[in-house]
């Protein structure tokens, strides 16, 4: 087991904090290169991935590491 397990994934969803608005998304391409984004929503957040990693299975949790509060989104 690593010590990191989220860094084995190509998409990582940083923590939940109902204060803010939006959730921190990194992704790694296919190419290897790592982009982030900001998102408030659940489409947000799928369209992000499946422009940056297209074919990603966002209810895979070999392909997705959310950090706490699996598909939860403040939306303030």
């Amino acid at each position: 087991m690593t010590e990191h397990p989220e860094s084995d994934k190509p998409v990582y969803v940083g923590a939940y904090v109902p204060e803010d608005r939006d959730r921190y998304v990194h992704v790694v391409r296919l190419d290897g290169d790592t982009v982030r984004s900001l998102c408030a929503s659940q489409d947000q957040f799928a369209a992000f991935v499946a422009r940056e990693r297209p074919g990603t299975d966002l209810n895979d949790p070999a392909q997705v590491y959310w950090a706490d509060h699996p598909g939860e989104w403040s939306g303030l």
